[in-house]
């Protein structure tokens, strides 16, 4: 290994353990409760060797971020791919981003922190652009499972895809922050969950057609003198 190579393992090595020793912090303390001088101390650098690497607390936040975006995107397309039919597939998907939530809650809570206009000053675009990207690319996993469902005829109710997956993603998100704010208990989180589904699932399912019911119900009066007899 030469010198350059060695030289940019090393940095690499840092950065990973400034990350690895914030995210402890982050988890234990919350965002607001750790300092630059808090991960400096906990690692043993100076706040100088910590500033070669991160200009901010915030943007040491965004990077652990993005990993965990990252992750919750892999848990969400492996899930979208299993199932016997579209509605298992909408359920993985689901299932998934609760077990993420559960897993990994003091990150769920911290999720939309980087969206706060005040604190985005300090976080580098191009950070801030890939978050982004991240957070629509798991929004986008719903979308191709309600696609799926619509081409192979199992929803059809003309509704856009991107609505139908937004309705669901805010619905998830929605019953997840009735629990964090403890409207409800923890317990009755997946029960709630699992009924919002259902309400989506069956608008989404395709109805019968009103003519359709009406001649089919035609043709039973049609037929009951004949099999009565």
């Amino acid at each position: 290994m030469g010198i350059r190579e060695r030289k940019a393992r090393d940095i690499e090595t840092r950065r990973r353990l400034i990350l690895s020793t914030a995210t402890d912090l982050f988890v234990r303390k919350g965002f607001a409760g750790v300092t630059l001088d808090d991960i400096a101390t906990a690692i043993e650098f100076s706040k100088g060797t910590i500033y070669n690497h991160f200009e901010s607390k915030e943007e040491i936040f965004a990077a652990i971020l993005l990993e965990q975006l990252n992750l919750l995107l892999a848990l969400l397309r492996t899930a979208a791919k299993a199932g016997r039919d579209t509605a298992d597939r909408l359920r993985n998907v689901m299932t998934a981003y609760l077990r993420f939530y559960r897993e990994r809650r003091e990150y769920f809570r911290l999720l939309f922190f980087i969206d706060v206009v005040s604190d985005q000053e300090r976080v580098p675009n191009a950070l801030r652009k890939e978050i982004r990207l991240r957070k629509i690319a798991c929004l986008t996993e719903l979308k191709k499972v309600v696609k799926q469902g619509v081409r192979a005829g199992d929803y059809a109710n003309g509704r856009p895809a991107v609505e139908v997956s937004l309705v669901m993603w805010g619905m998830m998100n929605g019953v997840i922050q009735l629990a964090e704010s403890r409207q409800i208990d923890d317990g009755d989180l997946e029960r709630l969950l699992g009924a919002g589904f259902d309400i989506v699932q069956s608008g989404l399912t395709p109805k019968t057609d009103p003519t359709s019911r009406r001649i089919r119900h035609g043709l039973i009066r049609k037929m009951l003198p004949v099999l009565k007899s």
